[in-house]
């Protein structure tokens, strides 16, 4: 029987008269909430996982980028609560569910009630007989569930064989799942299904139609189901959260990856730093296989997007997405508003960046344009600025020394271009009334122009490359570099907060502890100003959770 709630089709000729998945009854909260349209005032108040992971739109972010079309045709398997359907309808011609729980997809279809281009059908996809084939299908969070709901010797085989045959001759199948020999699992997280410690490391040992994969096992199946052509690409901290994605074109390296805390679903141990383990994984060129987990595009060749970062947790004017893609057979880097809210945060960059250039006279600026409602400046092959520091990073003076040499050679203007500081309404609405005495200022400020901005292109010359934070009043130049060297100091604390502490490090570049205390409450403002007052849009701090043993069994 079909029934319509707004635009959406549902269908319960394939129903079963039972959910056989589900979380409980907080999926009866969640469904008050879509009928009443409270997603968000919910979501940034509460601090329960299944909030988070059903509601939250950072989902969307492990697909936002992919160029879909709408000429496209969309099944998607496992929709669940409809946390990428209202994305992937968006963005193609028309999206077909599939869910094996009822409630889950009068979730979904309240949820997106406005769109009419959804039908989802209710039940288990290998029973339902479907009239076409697609353009394209995902298998997100799904696939390492197989063996509770397809039948045979190798069930994992056996649906990757059912999509192969609902798939158009140059259709694509999307497939996210976890890594089971993730770093995170290594570092204490327990397995995602398990709820254990190192039940995939253990091969899943005395575990029944539950596992993930390696990186390798997943190229050898979907060989065997005729996939021989796979594109990987790498969700960080992982699918679920996606805040950033890696390509095999585009991998993070060392310094790059920072994952302390951002656990959200369940406790954990920690058996190392995260930071100095992903460095050496990422140094050594063995990301790929020690990713927390996959996102695999089947049937795609050498993909068009190499990198995508995302700022959902910024107030609507700020949220953007920054891809780094190849157009007309060169590399840019793309900036795009993720709402209409933000598009006007889009065209001043450009307009800024013109204001910005030459003021630092040893620093080249990219020439962007505005296309297509994006910003897009030229990607520069080469090194950032602060991941060269970590060839010092066990030599601490050494390092300084680096550091101060970057400073000098970098990030020091000249002096005919310094004006003293003076205060305006406009820097109150960023930075309050926090500031140092007797500063010096330059007309035009790039206050993000931290040494992670700043790349060593293979052809010598330094660039800044981001100019989304630039303003055009008087801000103290002895701020922009503190936050260079608070980020550099963070990014590589792990390794230094043991030779020397953070304020020894700052007064070595003439900062004393006072200073560096307004600078402290200049961020806090400037971070309220980006997020929302009181950090309210940054509300995934709600959700994190301790890194202590608690209700975790061991395998």
């Amino acid at each position: 029987m079909q029934v319509k709630i707004g635009g959406v089709v549902l269908d319960d000729t394939f129903y079963g008269g039972e959910d056989l998945y589900s979380d409980g009854s907080i999926e009866d909260r969640i469904l008050d909430i879509c009928k009443n349209k409270k997603q968000d005032e919910v979501l940034h108040f509460s601090n329960e996982w299944p909030i988070l992971y059903h509601l939250s739109d950072i989902r969307e972010n492990l697909l936002e980028w992919y160029p879909f079309t709408k000429q496209d045709n969309v099944l998607e398997i496992g929709s669940g609560c409809g946390a990428l359907t209202g994305l992937l309808s968006r963005k193609s011609q028309s999206v077909t569910c599939v869910e094996l729980s009822r409630k889950r997809s009068l979730i979904n279809a309240y949820r997106n009630q406005d769109r009419d281009n959804i039908a989802i059908w209710i039940g288990n996809f290998k029973d339902i007989e479907f009239q076409k084939k697609f353009d394209c299908i995902t298998l997100v969070g799904v696939w390492e569930y197989a063996g509770l709901y397809v039948k045979g010797a190798n069930p994992y085989l056996a649906i990757l064989e059912r999509l192969k045959s609902l798939l158009k001759p140059q259709g694509k199948l999307i497939i996210a799942i976890e890594n089971k020999v993730g770093l995170k699992y290594w570092n204490g997280a327990p397995e995602d299904h398990t709820g254990k410690l190192y039940s995939g490391i253990n091969d899943y040992i005395g575990e029944k139609n539950i596992r993930t994969f390696s990186r390798q096992e997943i190229i050898e199946l979907l060989d065997r189901a005729g996939f021989p052509q796979v594109s990987f690409y790498y969700p960080m901290p992982d699918y679920k959260l996606p805040d950033t994605i890696y390509s095999d074109q585009i991998l993070p390296r060392a310094g790059d990856i920072r994952c302390y805390r951002s656990d959200y679903s369940l406790c954990r141990l920690y058996n190392f730093y995260d930071a100095t383990a992903y460095d050496q994984v990422c140094r050594d060129n063995m990301f790929p296989y020690f990713a927390n987990s996959f996102l695999a595009v089947c049937g795609e060749g050498e993909g068009v997007c190499r990198f995508a970062k995302y700022s959902r947790e910024c107030r609507d004017e700020f949220r953007i997405a920054t891809e780094i893609r190849n157009i007309d057979g060169k590399r840019y880097v793309a900036k795009k508003a993720l709402c209409k809210e933000s598009v006007k945060h889009i065209f001043r960059m450009k307009h800024m960046q013109e204001k910005w250039k030459n003021m630092l006279p040893n620093i080249s600026c990219l020439e962007g344009k505005l296309l297509d409602h994006e910003y897009r400046i030229p990607y520069i092959e080469g090194v950032d600025i602060d991941a060269s520091l970590y060839e010092w990073r066990n030599d601490s003076s050494q390092f300084i020394k680096c550091v101060e040499k970057v400073i000098k050679n970098y990030l020091i203007p000249d002096e005919k271009d310094m004006l003293d500081f003076s205060i305006t309404s406009e820097y109150k609405t960023v930075f309050g009334n926090n500031y140092p005495q007797n500063g010096k200022s330059l007309k035009t400020t790039n206050v993000d122009c931290v040494c992670s901005n700043l790349r060593l292109g293979n052809d010598g010359i330094v660039y800044n490359f981001d100019y989304e934070w630039i303003f055009d009043f008087p801000i103290p130049w002895k701020y922009v570099l503190w936050r260079s060297l608070n980020q550099i100091y963070t990014k590589y604390n792990v390794y230094l907060k043991d030779k020397i502490s953070a304020y020894d490090f700052y007064a070595r570049f003439e900062m004393d502890k006072k200073s560096v205390q307004i600078f402290e409450k200049m961020e806090q403002r400037f971070s309220n100003y980006v997020r929302g007052d009181g950090n309210k849009e940054a509300y995934l701090i709600n959700y994190r959770k301790t890194a202590l043993l608690q209700n975790i069994r061991l395998v």
